[in-house]
This record gives C-alpha cells, sequence and structure tokens, in this order.
C-alpha cells in the first residue's frame, strides 16, 4: 500500500481536543455532579445551606468528602464542584460549540450550547466576585448593614467628651491575613499622632483567660491576664473559625504606650488612654452598609429533639428601600431577593426568659445573579427554535412523500 493511501495520525493536539470535546468527559462531569448534588442535599440537612454549598461548590474546594450526620466522613472523595463545573464548561466549548455543525438549521441547538456555556460561566464569576456576609436582627428591631465573612479588620477610633465612639481608622483584612506568625505589620495614621504594630497573628484561634486552672502555654504572651492560642480549625461551620493576634501602640518616638491582645470573637472594644484622650480597638467582621433595611416583624424556629440542629426556621420581615416596603417571609430555604442581594435565613436564636429572639441572615451581593435566568431564557428560546425548525422540515418531508405516492403510474 502506498504511503498516499494511508490515513495519516492525528496530531497530538488534534488527539487531545478529541478528547476535551468527547462524550465520555461530558458522561463523567455530568455523573460527578450529579454525586456532588446528592451528597450535598442530604449534608445541609445537618449543616445547613450556606456551610454545605461552601463546602461542596467553593472555588477552594479541591477535593469534597461527603460527611454523615454525625460528623463522620465518608472515604469517597470526590472532586469539588466547581471545578468539575469547569471542566465540563471546557468540554462543551469544545464540542458543542466549536466542533458542533454550523448552520441556519443548527442555529437553535447552537443558541441553546452557548446558553448553558453562559450559565456555567456565571457560576464561575459568581464563585470568585460575590461577597457574602450576615446580618443579626433582633425580633422588631431594624437594621441596615452586615458584616462580612471571613473579613476581619481592626478598627482604632477616639472616645470623645460623650463616651461616643468617633469615625475610626481601619486597618484592613487584606493586608492583616497575609502575616504569619512571625510577621509584623505597622500601620500609621493621618488622624492620629502614634502608630500600631501587629504581630503574632493567627487565622483560627481561641482567647483565654491565664489561671491556675488554665496556665498560659510556654512563650505565649499574656497582656492584662489574657493570651490567644491556636486552635484547630472548625470545617462544618467555617464563620466560627476567629483569628487573633497582638496589638502595639507606640508614640512617635517608638515608645510603648499600650499593648493589646485582639481576638475577633470578642465583640466589646478594648481600650487604651494616650495623652489624656481614651481610644478603643476592635477586632470585628467588616461593617457592610445595605441598600435597604430589615425589619423583623417575627422570627420562628425549631430544633431537633435534644440538639442545638434547626429543623426549621422562618422569618417575616419588611424590606425598606426608601418609600418602598415589600413584605417577605424568608424560610430555610426560600431566600428573599433585592436587586442582586440575596438574603437567606441562616440562623435561628430561640428566645430564653426575659430575651428577645432573633434571625440571622446570610446576605449574598452576586453580579451574575440573574445571569443563568437569562442563559434559561435562551436555552428556551434555541430549544424552541430547533423544534419548529424540526416539525417544519418533517411536515415538508411527509408531504413530499405524500404526493410521490398519489402520483398515476405511467401507463
Amino acid at each position: 500500500m502506498s504511503d498516499s493511501t494511508q490515513k495519516s495520525r492525528p496530531s497530538l493536539a488534534a488527539r487531545i481536543f478529541r478528547i476535551l470535546a468527547g462524550y465520555e468527559i461530558a458522561v463523567i462531569c455530568l455523573s460527578l455532579l450529579f454525586l456532588l448534588t446528592f451528597f450535598g442535599t442530604i449534608e445541609q440537612k445537618w449543616f445547613g445551606l450556606w456551610a454545605t454549598i461552601h463546602k461542596y461548590f467553593d472555588i477552594s474546594s479541591l477535593i469534597v468528602l461527603p460527611t454523615l450526620g454525625n460528623g463522620k466522613a465518608i472515604f469517597l472523595p470526590l472532586p469539588g464542584a466547581y471545578w468539575v463545573i469547569v471542566v465540563l464548561g471546557i468540554n462543551m466549548l469544545c464540542g458543542a460549540i466549536i466542533r458542533a455543525r454550523k448552520g441556519w438549521k443548527k442555529f437553535g441547538v447552537l443558541l441553546s450550547h452557548c446558553s448553558i456555556l453562559f450559565m456555567l460561566i456565571a457560576g464561575a464569576v459568581s464563585s470568585v466576585s460575590k461577597e457574602e456576609g450576615h446580618m443579626r436582627v433582633l425580633q422588631g428591631e431594624k437594621s441596615d448593614y452586615a458584616q462580612k465573612l471571613f473579613k476581619h479588620d481592626i478598627e482604632i477610633f477616639q472616645y470623645d467628651e460623650n463616651g461616643d465612639r468617633e469615625a475610626p481608622a481601619i486597618i484592613r483584612s487584606k493586608y492583616i491575613k497575609p502575616l504569619g506568625p512571625n510577621d509584623k505589620l505597622e500601620a500609621t495614621f493621618e488622624k492620629f499622632d502614634f502608630t500600631v504594630e501587629v504581630d503574632q497573628y493567627l487565622p483560627v484561634s481561641l482567647l483565654a483567660l491565664d489561671s491556675p486552672s488554665n496556665p498560659a502555654p510556654n512563650g505565649v504572651e499574656v497582656v492584662d491576664g489574657f493570651f490567644i492560642t491556636e486552635t484547630e480549625k472548625d470545617i462544618k461551620q467555617e464563620e466560627a473559625n476567629m483569628p487573633g493576634c497582638y496589638l502595639s501602640v507606640k508614640d512617635a518616638e517608638g515608645n510603648l504606650i499600650q499593648r493589646l491582645v485582639l481576638w475577633a470573637g470578642n465583640p466589646y472594644p478594648v481600650s487604651f488612654t494616650y495623652q489624656g484622650q481614651r481610644y478603643g480597638v476592635t477586632y470585628l467582621m467588616e461593617i457592610w452598609p445595605m441598600p435597604f433595611v430589615v425589619d423583623l416583624h417575627k422570627t420562628l424556629g425549631e430544633y431537633h429533639p435534644g440538639t442545638s440542629i434547626p429543623s426549621w426556621f422562618q422569618s417575616n420581615i419588611t424590606k425598606v428601600d426608601g418609600k418602598v416596603r415589600e413584605e417577605y417571609e424568608i424560610v430555610m430555604n426560600e431566600p428573599a431577593r433585592h436587586d442582586g442581594y440575596t438574603l437567606y435565613q441562616a440562623g435561628y436564636t430561640a428566645a430564653a426568659e426575659g430575651e428577645t429572639p432573633s434571625s440571622t441572615f446570610a446576605i449574598v451581593n452576586n453580579p451574575s445573579d440573574k445571569w443563568p435566568e437569562y442563559a434559561l431564557y435562551a436555552s428556551t428560546i434555541g430549544l424552541l427554535i430547533h423544534f419548529l425548525m424540526m416539525l417544519g422540515r418533517f411536515a415538508g418531508s411527509s408531504r413530499s412523500k405524500k404526493n410521490q405516492t398519489t402520483e398515476p403510474s405511467a401507463s
């Protein structure tokens, strides 16, 4: 056989493209997404919707181990859903769009494929650009701000003559989080004539009281009877992991004014005095102003018997945006939406005697919140166009065959 009749072997790039565009990858990805959705749906019953979504769908989740209600992991390592969707998106781009047949007869199918790919892109944009926070509201009260999760800022402020806080100077979380245990961060402020130095930062820590029954470990600094120590990360509730650090306040010559210990789980400010003025320092989640007000009328909930795990809770609220007032009933898996903001029922605190119950809302601001909806509309239109075109071709073919069978035969 001559060389000209031999089939040329496809190049390496062509073989890689054929694999990426193949049905095998699509089937594997869809099967993995089914398993991830199945285990995630079961798991959210025990750990809540917000925590489960972060575990299975966050960009940082490379490998996921499904977990039972008792916290025991099932040894079935699965890739994170985010990265499965990335591979599926590449597969769709190569196979359903680039390699697919083109032409006006395939317009509807191509539109549907592009819409599904756009929906996957919306999920990726959401994972890397959305903002998240928590808003806790007491029944009968209002709130117009949330606190961003995993972003803890240090705020330093002066008290006025009436004991009220003045506008704070802020050290943002993005400058604190990269610090290692031996790193230091020095900050100066135009409004203050002293400097501060952050050191011994621990991303997951506990604040403890130094006492005979609980002495500070060797080498751990104690400030005013307190110290911070590193602890294990809570994999079930990421928001329960609190950072801590030490802070030195120094004058212009570098002399120490005050040594402070800060822990993000402490809601109260620590204070110091300098040149007769009183100052306060807090280490709390970043304040996130909302473009609306949440007025909580009623919060209801139940726990599984003998546990602190909620089985059901809901909040009846009024959302006030200027002069516009809207009523919402938010249940565990039925959120409220407002101009890109989504309010989920994330927590419920029952009232002890003499106390007021409260609701905690997980708030998400997602720039691609409406993209899946637009993609769904476009996909529906594409499939409808394809169906009508197929129906038209089928009807035309049927009429042609019918005309051919009814024509008189030649004598």
